[in-house]
């Protein structure tokens, strides 16, 4: 005997049961929706069908035929199940274990929400720890919040000033200096900048290269220190600087991605790049130092990027060696390189939903503002490599910038961290003879 054809009234029955067994607390999505389960049930027990599958199979049928994916339920009772607003569905208003299985249910859908959404915006399993004062909570347009992108620091190398003519030196003592130039500079500069705004606090942005690291034959050879002491005496900088930062700004909020010197393996691995990398470890040390203390927040992730919203803005932080281009072109130096993989950064995270206001990177040792991007400098400066390859001269500098909530990036700077100096005349002796008399 055929099946007789499936109406809508039976389909509106069947998500009808099912929708009332949703209202009273039980699941309705994932693999086992123990609505339609207990709705099944409750058909079996009056008849209407003979098996819980087929009142399953009939369920599911019903709602892709009819398109009754958002049906309310009836008021009116459909066939023998009992009315949705009676004396008994009344008192369960006041039962506990009612609301007790709702809550159950709706912690479930909302697991499963969250589940969704962190696999779909690729961040599931990282740790993101984001105060509320820089995700910008209120309405407020006035807004701001002061950041400071420190990178390339390159702390233990040692820069010859004798093979680069005088150009560039650095050393420990050099590397000290200039770190605590840089971090006086982020407490005095944009004190104008906020002299019109609602300050919230300051966003520390490490982006990688802290350290020199031992990741070449000759650095390990040339490093006034080796990585362990690199480590350490960067991290007990960085501290020293959020402190400073702590009695001008009152809160800070630190973000951190690895750069390669910090690498730890012989080549750039693809695989646990973050938790590998010396930068984390610097990171990691300094927020152990600040344990307890509320007003230090971090963001230290075992990815190569990192995304931080700032009031209602989206930073995205890279260290700049993964960014899927290579070194200089030509006369125009590393700049071209720098625009094609900020592009490609761009595409990549607008593709994953969350595509960037501002870019902030290292690793050329080039300091550049192409677009909605901050391409670092360096505190190491004009080194032996860059004279190989006749790279332009730069000086080195840090970029300090302004976020507002109305107008974003609104003020930046390159910070020097070296007085220009005039260079020397060279001295050149004339013998006596060849002097003409006036």
């Amino acid at each position: 005997m055929p099946t007789a054809p499936m109406t809508r009234a039976d389909a509106e029955d069947s998500v009808a049961r099912v929708q009332r067994f949703v209202d009273a607390g039980y699941r309705l999505g994932g693999a086992y929706p123990s609505a339609v389960a207990a709705a099944a049930k409750e058909a079996v027990a009056q008849g209407l069908v003979k098996t819980e599958s087929a009142f399953e199979s009939r369920y599911f049928r019903c709602r892709q035929r009819f398109n009754l994916f958002a049906i309310e339920p009836p008021a009116a009772p459909l066939g023998p199940a009992a009315p949705v607003d009676t004396p008994e569905s009344r008192r369960e208003a006041k039962d506990a274990d009612y609301w007790r299985r709702r809550a159950k249910g709706l912690e479930r859908d909302l697991a499963e929400a969250e589940h969704l959404a962190e696999t779909l915006a690729g961040i599931r399993g990282a740790p993101i720890e984001i105060p509320d004062w820089i995700i910008n909570p209120s309405d407020r347009k006035h807004r701001s919040v002061v950041g400071l992108l420190l990178s390339d620091v390159h702390a233990g190398e040692i820069v010859s000033a004798d093979e680069l003519l005088g150009l560039n030196g650095y050393s420990i003592d050099i590397c000290r200096e200039r770190l605590r130039r840089l971090f006086s500079a982020a407490c005095t500069i944009p004190q104008r900048w906020i002299s019109d705004c609602d300050n919230q606090g300051f966003f520390l942005a490490l982006g990688g290269d802290l350290v020199s690291g031992d990741i070449h034959a000759e650095l390990m050879e040339t490093n006034e220190i080796v990585s362990q002491e690199q480590m350490f005496f960067v991290a007990a900088e960085i501290t020293a600087g959020i402190r400073h930062l702590l009695e001008t700004y009152g809160r800070v909020h630190v973000a951190s991605v690895p750069g390669n010197h910090g690498r730890t393996t012989a080549k750039p691995q693809a695989k646990l790049a973050g938790r590998l990398s010396i930068d984390t470890a610097v990171a990691k040390i300094v927020q152990d130092r600040f344990d307890g203390d509320k007003r230090v927040t971090f963001q230290i992730g075992p990815s190569v990027d990192a995304v931080v919203p700032v009031l209602g803005h989206t930073i995205l932080l890279t260290h700049g060696d993964r960014m899927g281009t290579g070194g200089g072109a030509g006369f125009a130096g590393p700049m071209l390189p720098i625009v094609r993989g900020t592009k490609k950064i761009e595409a990549q995270q607008s593709r994953a939903g969350r595509r960037p206001d501002l870019i902030l990177h290292g690793h050329y040792h080039t300091s550049g503002n192409p677009g909605p991007v901050l391409s670092n400098g360096s505190v190491v400066g004009y080194g032996e490599f860059a004279a190989g390859l006749r790279a332009s001269l730069e000086p080195p500098q840090q970029w300090l910038f302004l976020m507002h909530a109305k107008w974003g990036l609104r003020e930046r700077v390159e910070v020097r961290l070296e007085d220009p100096a005039e260079p020397e005349l060279p001295r050149v002796r004339v013998p006596a003879n060849m002097a003409r008399a006036t």
